[in-house]
């Protein structure tokens, strides 16, 4: 078994959790992101890790390619 501990504080009390999270790029409409990366989270600090999935990112460049050109 892995003990993972929290980058943050060293504690051992990390949760990985189910999410759900609109990524919203400010001046233009449309360019949200709806992602659903696994959460870990640390339940004495409150620090939190994620990491989006291909397709979640390509999708997060490209919305930011769309803003960097207007």
């Amino acid at each position: 078994m892995t003990i993972l501990q929290c980058r943050s504080c060293s504690a051992s009390s990390l949760v990985e959790l189910d999410s759900e999270i609109c990524i919203h790029f400010p001046g233009l409409k449309g360019l949200d992101v709806f992602a659903f990366p696994k959460l870990t989270v640390c339940l004495d600090c409150g620090s939190i890790e994620s990491n989006l999935s291909a397709k979640e990112l390509g999708e997060v460049k490209e919305s930011s390619a769309k803003l960097q050109q207007s």
